[in-house]
């Protein structure tokens, strides 16, 4: 019986002592052991592999001699460092196969101790798929960044020639739509009913254009004449918004109001024209058979503020709420509503300037909730 269950121990014992060879040899990393001079004394089946030849060629080898020739003298320091610190230190290195192919590899190395005198055991990883990773992350981020030069150089192109545009195009406009205006007051007792049609068209076409000029100039100075951002207390800035709509309002006989606001980080002006067209839209795009009724509000959203412009108003099909931030984009006629398109462009140019973002969310025939962020302070 006992020598049964000496039998049985000793079958155990060379079966774990197989599973731990197995598990040695043919590790995903290669494990070396260096003397204290960096040659090879052990080395894995898997390191052999990588190193590219056979084990038993390996021994005794200097393990430099698998060192690109740049990287040497970091080895050896690094060697001499990794023998006389305890804990595991780390490096990098480029070997080379004994084809002469070059890799990138990680080591991990250990100090320990072998009959008095130290040793390294080191495990060895292949890292070159990283490395290539790495190097084409790196060269992604400099197309990003170019690209992104360029875009900015693009805008500011766009941003200024639509400022000269806007600018320049006031004075020819203005004398087109006078001059026509001052043709039909001096002979009107000599034009028929249709060159006064003729007339009221260019009068109109012209001073639509006049208005398109101006929204479009507003809109390419929000990021050139963006001012000075201070705490605005915004309740108070909403105040000032409802005063400039107050005929606006009260001729649609709205309610509007807003709670408790709080103090915001913004260009003040700019905080108060976001608000003037929010308000204004909500007052303008009106259900017919109930009166206008808006409110402002905000909360806390993390490290933001949501201010949410709430109306009962016509709503907007979903398939629109992103096209209606889009410039010069109108979802009606101009006989049923005024306006170039511009304002909600302007609303999001200005939302975007602050570091927010500008969304809807609405339901038609029951009204539209305007939401934006503002990061806090």
């Amino acid at each position: 019986m006992q020598n049964e269950e000496l039998r049985r121990t000793q079958q155990a014992l060379e079966e774990s002592r197989d599973r731990y060879v197995d598990l040695y040899e043919f590790a995903p990393v290669g494990y070396l052991t260096l003397s204290s001079t960096g040659t090879i004394a052990e080395i894995n089946l898997t390191g052999a592999a990588m190193l590219g030849v056979e084990r038993g060629n390996l021994i005794s080898r200097r393990f430099t001699t698998f060192v690109a020739a740049a990287e040497q003298d970091r080895w050896h320091r690094h060697l001499v460092h990794a023998l006389h610190h305890p804990g595991r230190q780390e490096c990098e290195l480029t070997l080379s196969h004994a084809d002469g192919t070059q890799f990138s590899a990680h080591l991990d190395c250990l100090r320990q101790e072998r009959d008095s005198v130290p040793v390294l055991r080191v495990a060895l990883a292949d890292i070159s798929i990283r490395k290539q990773a790495e190097a084409e992350l790196v060269r992604t981020r400099e197309i990003l960044q170019h690209t992104n030069e360029r875009l900015l150089a693009s805008n500011r192109d766009l941003e200024q020639f639509a400022y000269v545009a806007s600018h320049d195009l006031q004075e020819p406009l203005r004398m087109v739509v006078s001059y026509s205006q001052l043709l039909e007051k001096k002979y009107q007792h000599l034009l028929d009913d249709d060159a006064h049609t003729f007339i009221h068209f260019m009068v109109d076409g012209g001073m639509r254009m006049q208005a398109m000029i101006l929204d479009l100039l507003e809109f390419s100075r929000v990021d050139r004449i963006g001012g000075e951002r201070e705490l605005v207390n915004s309740g108070n800035a909403v105040d000032e918004a409802l005063l400039s709509l107050t005929q606006a309002i009260t001729e649609a006989g709205a309610e509007a109001s807003h709670t408790e606001l709080p103090d915001i980080l913004y260009v003040r002006h700019q905080f108060i024209r976001l608000m003037q067209n929010l308000i204004g839209n909500a007052v303008k795009y009106r259900h017919s058979t109930r009166p206008p009724k808006v409110v402002v509000s905000a909360r806390r959203d993390g490290a933001a503020w949501v201010f949410s412009v709430t109306d009962n108003g016509i709503g907007i099909e979903s398939t629109y709420s992103e096209r209606i931030f889009t410039i010069f984009q109108r979802l009606h006629t101009r006989d049923k509503y005024s306006g170039t398109g511009i304002g909600l462009a302007v609303c999001k140019k200005i939302v975007e300037h602050h570091g927010g973002r500008i969304w809807v969310e609405s339901r038609p025939g029951i009204g539209s909730t305007f939401l934006f962020t503002v990061p806090d302070p």
